[in-house]
Parts: structure tokens; sequence; C-alpha cells
């Protein structure tokens, strides 16, 4: 064993272990930015729509479901996400404030191709 580490030789099984680790961390941190940028846009989301939800507040932030998807949309742009504003649906009542977004996109890998779709939505009643 001490002969084979003298003359630069390692084991075969040393080497897919860690070619094994670096295809796995490469692959994780692909998915993981996306999976990442989902837990953030939807923790952003919950803020806006808590936000939206406060109607006889002073300072009514959002006016009007035009101003909650434009402020969206700021936020999707701050986490540089591809999210068009078609993909963007408010829909306010006289008892809740209603956000869906779908994102749609790929994760490229050599030779795959991953296609991902996340609907987020968040609903809050309105408070007076």
């Amino acid at each position: 064993m001490r002969k084979n580490s003298l003359s630069g030789k390692i084991n075969v099984g040393c080497l897919v272990i860690t070619l094994l680790l670096i295809v796995g961390g490469y692959v994780g941190f692909e998915f993981g930015r996306i999976y990442l940028s989902k837990y953030i846009l939807t923790r952003k989301i919950l803020e806006i729509a808590g936000d939206a939800s406060k109607m006889g507040q002073t300072g009514n932030i959002f006016p009007n479901e035009r101003s909650i998807a434009d402020a969206i949309l700021v936020e999707v742009e701050n986490l540089s996400l591809d999210i068009p504003y078609d993909n963007i649906l408010v829909n306010r009542d006289k008892q809740y404030v209603t956000i869906n977004v779908t994102w749609e996109g790929d994760i490229v890998i050599p030779k795959y191709t991953y296609h991902f779709v996340f609907h987020l939505e968040e609903k809050r009643k309105i408070v007076y």
C-alpha cells in the first residue's frame, strides 16, 4: 500500500468517490440556487400580501392590484428571476387579497435539462 502512494497512484474507489462528490456538488448547487430563490420569493410575496391586506390602516401602501404586481416585479428583478408580468395574478375583493405567481424555467446541466414550474400562492384576510 505504501508503494502505490509513493509512485503517485491512487485507488480507483477514491477517484470515483471524488468524482461523485464533485458532480453531486455541482448538481446540488444548480438546484439549490433555484430552491433558495423560490424560498426568498415566497417570503417576499407573503410580506407584500400582508402589507396589501391592511386596507383601513394609515399609510395604505398598495392602492390597487397593479401596484401589488409592480411590487412583486421589483422583488423578482432584485432576485434576477425571469417571471413576466403575465404570470402574476392579483385579486383583491372585500375579504381577501390573493396573489398567484407562476415561475417556469429550466435548469441546464450538461446533457440534461430539468424544466420546473412553481405555483406560489398567498391569500390573506383584509384587515380594516
